[in-house]
């Protein structure tokens, strides 16, 4: 690192060439996070030295890799913070959006397995007719966030991606998810006032469920019976649907076939407006949460789920913070942002250090300054016996009194 003194000044030529911590280039660093964050750290490795000539060790790719992640991660964290203190208006302001959230699990090096959320966030519409001369609903330009954090947490550091994305300003907001609690906690945080749509597949289950309770699932029977209410399910009211399952509770021989057919009923009754497929269709609106569960293979699978893969706890989000980059084609933003974050923490890390020894330089510190300032404790016993001590007065057989003790001269000349 080259630096400049002047005055009082610290001009650092490493900043102005846009050097990072470490002997690699700011390219080459870029390029070992990326396809860290992208691929296992032995194939990076053998990307390097095939691509560039050089021999970069495992643990070095792991550790820019993972270095990267916290930046990027920390730049996310402080730009919620700031969001919350300044609340500024968003820069765009979509016309429609999908938000859609999910869970998935990762092995941790404990062995346990934990859960990654995530959320999926595009812009909707329709396009073009689909085979049987109906319009076809897709969503666009999908960005993700994705974290192991809580449900508080996720909550609230989702907000820069969702700020960015601008949804406080989109006029229609389509929440498409399943029925977990979390989920709709999530979507009562952020946009209260969003269409909730339970995912047409995950209701289809219940209806299933349902099904499964009475017949074989492999029966002609329950086949037929399940085409007639997918087909229903989408195109008909939802009350037709729960009509149909309340039909077979006469069917139901034992207790466990009852519990399995209040359960599903339950579940969809309880959220009936949330299943009135025609009326969603009619609107436009999604009714898939395809885009957070292909998120999930994008972002997560692909990366952190390979055969045997185990994840340290402190490493799980750092990762996920480089995936959502690649995941949502952010790449070039995001690693601005990771560069101007680290260049900013050595900043604030040199000028502590400055200042302190600025401060040493100037003003030494002694013992006289600090006891005249009560820094240092007083001490009672040596004040307290001085006060109660007379002056020392050699006795009468002492030998300097009967000149057996050298003088000073006696000790000079011999």
């Amino acid at each position: 690192m080259f630096v400049l003194n002047v005055g009082q000044a610290l001009f650092p030529l490493d900043e102005e060439l846009g050097l990072l911590v470490g002997r690699y280039t700011p390219r080459l660093q870029e390029t070992i996070a990326r396809w860290g964050s992208d691929k296992t750290f032995g194939k990076t490795v053998k990307e390097v030295g095939r691509c560039f000539h050089t021999a970069v060790a495992e643990a070095t790719c792991r550790r820019i890799t993972y270095r990267s992640g916290e930046a990027a991660e920390a730049f996310v964290c402080k730009m919620v913070e700031e969001l919350e203190k300044k609340a500024p208006d968003p820069k765009v302001a979509p016309e429609t959006m999908l938000v859609s959230a999910d869970g998935s699990f990762i092995r941790l090096t404990s062995g346990e397995w934990h859960e990654v959320k995530s959320i999926a966030i595009g812009e909707f519409g329709i396009e073009g007719e689909d085979r049987v001369n109906q319009q076809e609903v897709k969503t666009r330009d999908i960005s993700y966030f994705t974290r192991s954090y809580g449900v508080r947490d996720f909550e609230r550091y989702a907000l820069a991606e969702l700020h960015r994305r601008g949804l406080e300003k989109a006029k229609t907001v389509v929440a498409v998810n399943d029925g977990a609690a979390w989920i709709q906690s999530f979507i009562d945080y952020h946009c209260p006032k969003a269409v909730r749509i339970i995912d047409f597949a995950h209701a289809l289950e219940h209806v299933a469920d349902a099904g499964k309770a009475i017949w074989d699932e492999e029966s002609d029977t329950f086949k037929g019976w399940f085409e007639h209410m997918s087909h229903q399910l989408k195109h008909k009211p939802p009350q037709r649907t729960l009509a149909d399952l309340r039909l077979l509770q006469p069917k139901a021989k034992n207790r466990e076939q009852e519990a399995a057919l209040d359960c599903a009923t339950h579940y969809l009754r309880k959220r009936q407006e949330m299943i009135d497929y025609p009326y969603f269709q009619n609107r436009g609106y999604p009714i898939g949460s395809g885009s957070v569960e292909s998120g999930h293979k994008l972002v997560v699978q692909a990366r952190m789920k390979g055969a045997g893969m185990r994840w340290a706890p402190h490493h799980v989000d750092p990762m996920l913070a480089l995936r959502d980059l690649h995941g949502s084609d952010r790449w070039e933003e995001g690693w601005s942002q990771i560069v101007a974050h680290q260049q900013r923490q050595r900043r604030l890390k040199r000028t502590p250090a400055r200042h302190a020894k600025e401060e040493t330089a100037t003003e030494p510190v002694t013992f006289a300054k600090l006891k005249a300032e009560g820094l240092l404790p007083e001490d009672k016993t040596e004040s307290e016996n001085s006060e109660n001590k007379s002056p020392y007065r050699p006795g009468d057989d002492h030998p300097w009194r009967n000149d057996k003790w050298p003088t000073k001269e006696s000790w000079r000349w011999n």
